[in-house]
């Protein structure tokens, strides 16, 4: 009866919450988030909200400003979907307030759960048919989706693995084992990094530095030695590999997988050294040592590693294992450069929350640095939400990073896990993942909060939590439903133009602010029409189509290449034409497609034309 009652607490909600956005929905947001919102409103209105929730505030103001951001967005519709990730970050933190009292149930769950991701995702590389797409790319993701975001998961893991180990030294060792595997196997420069500085100030902070050194010892060289054969097998670690190749391959390494997971349950039964004077000495002079190695290291090679760093570069980095010893910056640093060139013109308010694509293609002077983000959350908040967005951002940051309570043990391993993430989102896009960004939010709020003596049902509270949750969800599914009418109006091209300009106006009428249905899906349709008597007709309702387009996102460089493409394509005018490739070319000087404005210029510069 007791485990039926937990399942159903705010705890137990809280944790299946994390296992299914961790599982099921990394990125997209309309079941994690319905689930969440829910959640957030009915503990607010049955359980009232804990001392310490007033921390929530700045983030609650910067789900606002993104949301107000939409009004003067040169991307508005991405807008509207990063102000909804943003309100559903903020349930996350509502729902983790009311674990305040409860973080050491909250750090097992959390520890049990990252487990298991390590185990599925790891499993991938033993059993190929999980997933077959790794055979493309190498990298550790699945079920992510993006390596680097697996990376930051296991760099939250490892501080709650060396907690573990304390009282429990066969989990915490397997946790920090596999997590240890997974880390190197995602080729993520910074979570190798993290992980290094996160396992250093848990060694730290909690003051079990010893027995930490002796799971670290049990489960690194294990590790270690499955790592270096994971490198040496080209089924689990090369890209393009056969399937044969990867299923002969995977075998090993999982045979290997497992071989070292006994080593390292072996190891964590020898009983650390006690923590005598002569110990206590020898980590000192230790790590001494290291740190000496290491300021020698960086300061011979600083020089070399920022020119490498900020070297503009004409390719991709490659994406196997040799990348973990490169420096390059993999074009954030031409990124970080272009967010603040739109910064400089929208300094206030910024572009509008989550438009930095528009962004990298206006600025862009290479046709390989096509990016949504910049790789950076504070230069993302700066550009995209101006001086005001990055005030909040920082504000709600350091105002939960600060307010955490850390007097216990458990504790002290979870409120690692913010500083871990906003480092992380120095470099990466965390802030797109649910699945990085949500748990990470509901351990700060558990953190923040101080626990409730006497739980209250408010009805007045309950009726502004449901107003809220109407409003939330009518958000979530307008996007989604708009997103998936306009996929069917496009697949419906071709076959049914009739039915394709239903769907999207169907796609319109919930995301008016999205030129997809109108672009792809209505305008097509139209012309798939245009026969017979009715072609003057239906190309006249493309062309206004057309035009309403470039109205509604006139920095969207495909407004005016569909518009002025069409002018030259179909109405055989390219004196018309011109001035729209023109604002086209303007938008993005590296897209193939300018090729069109110079076949335009060449026919008006010939004197051939007639319109």
């Amino acid at each position: 009866m007791k485990a039926a009652r937990e399942l159903w607490s705010p705890l137990g909600a809280a944790l299946a919450l994390t296992a299914g956005v961790c599982f099921f929905d990394s990125r997209t947001l309309p079941w994690a988030g319905t689930v969440a919102v829910l959640l957030a409103a009915l503990f607010v209105a049955t359980r009232g909200l804990p001392p310490g929730s007033v921390l929530l505030l700045p983030l609650a103001a910067l789900a606002v400003w993104c949301a107000l951001s939409i009004a003067w967005s040169i991307e508005p519709d991405r807008s509207w979907d990063y102000a909804n990730r943003t309100f559903v970050y903020l349930a996350f933190a509502l729902i983790g307030v009311q674990l305040a009292g409860r973080t050491r149930e909250l750090a097992l769950g959390l520890a049990a759960v990252l487990g298991a991701l390590c185990v599925w995702s790891l499993a991938g590389k033993v059993l190929p048919w999980l997933y077959e797409d790794y055979g493309r790319i190498a990298r550790l993701r699945g079920p992510i989706g993006y390596w680097n975001a697996l990376a930051l998961l296991g760099d939250i893991a490892l501080p709650l693995g060396l907690w573990l180990a304390i009282r429990r030294r066969i989990p915490g060792t397997l946790l920090v084992y596999g997590w240890a595997v997974a880390i190197a196997l995602t080729y993520s420069r910074g979570g190798v990094v993290i992980a290094l500085l996160v396992v250093g100030a848990w060694l730290i902070l909690s003051g079990f530095w010893l027995r930490g050194i002796a799971t670290l010892v049990s489960a690194g060289v294990p590790a270690a030695a499955v790592i270096g054969l994971a490198f040496s097998l080209s089924g689990v670690t090369s890209d393009g590999a056969s399937h044969s190749t990867r299923v002969h391959d995977g075998l090993i390494f999982g045979a290997a997988l497992l071989a070292g997971a006994g080593v390292a349950v072996a190891l964590s039964k020898i009983p650390p050294p006690e923590p005598t004077h002569s110990v206590r000495r020898m980590a000192t002079v230790f790590v001494i040592v290291v740190a000496a190695a290491a300021s020698l290291a960086g300061g011979l090679h600083a020089r070399t590693w920022w020119d490498q760093f900020t070297a503009p570069p004409t390719a991709e980095l490659t994406n196997g294992g040799s990348r973990l010893g490169e420096a390059g910056s993999n074009h954030r640093w031409v990124w970080w450069k272009e967010a603040w060139r739109g910064f400089e013109h929208h300094k206030l308010a910024g572009t509008g929350a989550g438009s930095f694509e528009f962004t990298n293609l206006r600025y862009r002077t290479t046709s390989v640095d096509i990016a949504t983000e910049p790789h950076d959350l504070p230069v993302q908040f700066l550009s995209e939400t101006g001086a005001v967005g990055l005030g909040l951002f920082l504000l709600a940051g350091l105002a939960l990073v600060f307010g955490a309570r850390r007097p216990t043990d458990p504790e002290v391993a979870l409120a690692l896990a913010l500083p871990v993430y906003l480092l992380h989102g120095l470099f990466d896009i965390d802030w797109d993942f649910a699945a990085a960004t949500g748990p990470v939010f509901l351990v700060a709020g558990a953190l923040a909060a101080r626990p409730i003596n006497k739980p209250r049902a408010s009805y007045s509270t309950g009726l502004v939590a449901a107003g809220v949750v109407l409003v939330a969800l009518s958000s979530f599914f307008a996007v989604w439903l708009g997103n998936r009418w306009t996929g069917q109006a496009e697949e419906a091209l071709g076959t049914n133009p009739a039915h394709a300009i239903v769907l999207a106006k169907r796609a319109r009428s919930v995301q008016p602010l999205s030129v997809e249905p109108i672009i792809y899906a209505q305008a097509l349709a139209e012309e798939e029409l245009a026969v017979g008597k009715a072609k003057k007709k239906h190309l006249q309702n493309a062309y206004g189509l057309l035009l309403k387009a470039t109205k509604l996102q006139p920095e969207n460089k495909q407004t005016w290449y569909a518009l002025g493409e069409f002018d030259f394509r179909v109405r055989h005018c390219p004196r018309k034409a011109l001035p729209l490739l023109d604002r086209f070319t303007a938008l993005d000087r590296q897209d193939p497609g300018n090729a069109e404005y110079a076949r335009a210029l060449a026919q008006v510069n010939s004197g051939k034309a007639v319109c």
